[in-house]
């Protein structure tokens, strides 16, 4: 098999793999996938546009757009639109969310923890940097066959 498409398989698999097994865990702490990179990010920051956390989640817009309304529903977070330019909406975690967020991170991490305890700190640093060299690559070898195509 080629090097290339090797990496491929490889790569697919294992982001399959390790996101399947994450999301399981979410999903057993009763928090989806796609909400806890949100809440996560809230945590940190506590107030975003929401195409800033639809890109932290990696999800389409109109998902996200579902996803904030279910997170104002539950009371995690509060919606408001921008004074300036009516098409931002900015989102902020509330008290209720940052508990919600606090109770299932410390179990995620345990379970991440384990998950990944095999591979030394070294290893785990190194596979994150060729990740990120990859992804870097890949993505400037995209925009320059945009510019091309243009």
């Amino acid at each position: 098999m080629n090097t290339n498409v090797k990496l491929m398989v490889v790569f697919s698999k294992l982001s399959h793999t390790f996101l399947a097994s994450l999301g399981k865990n979410l999903e057993e702490l009763g928090m989806g996938g796609s909400t806890y990179p949100i809440l996560a990010h809230l945590n940190e920051v506590n107030r975003a546009k929401t195409q800033k956390l639809g890109e932290v989640a990696v999800i389409t817009s109109g998902s996200i757009t579902h996803i904030v309304s279910k997170l104002c529903k539950l009371g995690y977070v509060l919606k408001e639109q921008d004074k300036g330019d009516k098409r931002i909406f900015w989102v902020e975690i509330t008290d209720a969310g940052r508990s919600a967020y606090n109770k299932v991170n410390d179990e995620h991490i345990k379970y991440l923890d384990n998950l990944l305890n095999d591979f030394s700190e070294n290893e785990k640093h190194d596979f994150t940097e060729q990740i990120k060299y990859f992804g870097k690559t890949i993505e400037r070898k995209q925009n320059e066959k945009t510019e091309q195509n243009k």
